[in-house]
């Protein structure tokens, strides 16, 4: 993105992170934090605590998943990534029904592929995710695979707008 801070670019006038943040709003979420390590104050004034990385040199979305349970008071973390805009309205059902059947953690998928940044945690997995950043890993997915996670396909088509030009071309076709 240039350099830009994905969650605060618009789409069609609206904030990435103000999109997803109408849409959790609505779900049986008992708290909302925001991942953040820059623009802070930004972030804050969405009236909603702002979670920097519990580490230094900003280790990517797994640091930011370690924060998140950290501070979670909840038995499960739902994480969603503020460049998908778009969520299917039975995501947190569908993967809340993964973990009631066992599974320690679930993230989604649709025909094209997996989106790990999706997922639901049980909070009893943030030793194991510690020790993996500890170690120096950096992967969501294989972190997932390694705790014994599961994939929850859906009928959905997850846009991620990981770039400028993807953005861009969303911009001119989106409806809200």
């Amino acid at each position: 993105m240039g350099g830009r801070d994905k969650g605060l670019l618009p789409l069609a006038g609206m904030a990435l992170v103000d999109r997803l943040l109408r849409q959790l709003r609505q779900w049986p979420l008992r708290q909302i934090h925001l991942s953040a390590n820059r623009h802070l104050d930004d972030y804050a004034q969405r009236g909603h605590p702002v979670l920097p990385d519990l580490r230094p040199d900003y280790p990517g979305p797994l640091a930011g998943i370690e924060a998140g349970l950290s501070a979670c008071l909840a038995r499960r973390l739902l994480v969603v990534p503020c460049d998908v805009p778009r969520l299917p309205p039975d995501l947190f059902d569908a993967l809340s029904a993964a973990l009631d059947a066992g599974a320690p953690l679930a993230w989604a998928a649709d025909a094209a592929r997996d989106h790990p940044g999706i997922c639901l945690i049980d909070r009893g997995q943030l030793p194991g995710l510690r020790a993996r950043l500890d170690a120096g890993e950096r992967g969501v997915a294989r972190w997932q695979h390694a705790a014994g996670g599961c994939a929850v396909r859906f009928d959905f088509a997850f846009d991620n707008l990981n770039d400028a030009a993807t953005l861009a071309r969303q911009e001119h076709a989106w409806t809200d």
